[in-house]
């Protein structure tokens, strides 16, 4: 039964209306800060270099930054000019691929470590945790040591092979969620000469749909807002969030910033869309997940 507020000691009261003060006083800063931002791409560099706070002078409003945006050469040469489209066609390649990758393999080892009996069962578990205790900073180095010598670096390929790892909170998430599922489903399909692949694809795979589009969308999130990986492996195949980055810069010495905080709230909206569309879907399934087994 859940405990009503009042029946709580004062200690809890307090610390309770403390946390959520706290909560929503940074919760707003957050939203400030985006209406801010949005409010100020529909606004000339003029008026905001006049006053920067003046964001509700709504007869002002105009689009011209959203088109300046996307004529805008972002990187390249001269040549080669690279556009804010081009950028989106590269991120939308990115985050398609890391989020198949992302549903699948880890499904595939979580599924034989929840199901199967092996030797390296504990090891791969083992495996999955130290994974995602070490930093991965801690490993910045020998990856692109490895991407440089096998010339993967600015390849949509060295992405994909390096998000193709079978381990991970994804890892764990499919594993407690497999490990629940009654083998005698397995089983059924054996008698009728099913393959363990068979099994796997038609049965079990199935069945964790709600875990499985929880991870998708928060791969989803995740790829479309990554920075640091176009940055070190794709400076001349950049990503939204890096052309962002550097549009700042470019807009900044122009003194053109409305233009920048255009690219910005494109890039924001779409993160912000998919997850106020799957955030209950989120946050149960995952809860869920990870609570099994």
């Amino acid at each position: 039964m859940k405990q009503k507020f009042r029946d709580y000691s004062i200690v809890d009261k307090v610390f309770r209306v403390v946390l959520f003060l706290v909560m929503l006083f940074l919760s707003l800063t957050y939203i400030f800060m985006f209406v801010w931002i949005f409010a100020n791409s529909l606004r000339t560099s003029s008026e905001f270099l006049i006053n920067t706070f003046d964001i509700f002078d709504f007869d002002k409003y105009t689009f011209e930054n959203y088109k300046v945006l996307f004529n805008t050469q972002i990187a390249g040469s001269q040549r080669n000019p690279v556009y804010l489209m081009d950028t989106i066609w590269n991120t939308v390649v990115l985050v398609f691929g890391q989020v198949l990758l992302g549903i699948t393999i880890p499904a595939l080892s979580g599924y034989i470590v929840a199901k199967y009996q092996f030797k390296a069962r504990k090891v791969l578990n083992g495996v999955a945790l130290l994974q995602l205790i070490v930093p991965t900073i801690g490993t910045l180095a020998t990856t692109y040591s490895l991407m440089t010598t096998f010339e993967l670096t600015n390849t949509f390929l060295g992405i994909f092979l390096m998000n193709a790892g079978g381990f991970g909170f994804s890892f764990l998430l499919f594993k407690n969620f497999f490990s629940v599922i009654p083998w005698s489903y397995a089983e059924s399909a054996f008698l009728d000469g099913a393959s363990d692949f068979r099994v796997f694809v038609s049965i079990m795979y199935p069945q964790s749909v709600p875990i499985l589009t929880a991870i998708a969308v928060t791969t989803f999130i995740a790829a479309w807002n990554d920075y640091f990986t176009a940055y070190i492996y794709l400076p001349a195949r950049p990503t939204i969030s890096l052309a962002v980055s550097q549009l700042y810069t470019k807009m900044s010495n122009r003194m053109q910033l409305p233009v920048a905080f255009a690219g910005m709230s494109l890039l924001a909206l779409v993160s912000l869309g998919v997850f106020g569309i799957f955030n209950k879907f989120i946050m149960t399934n995952l809860s869920a997940g990870g609570l099994k087994g």
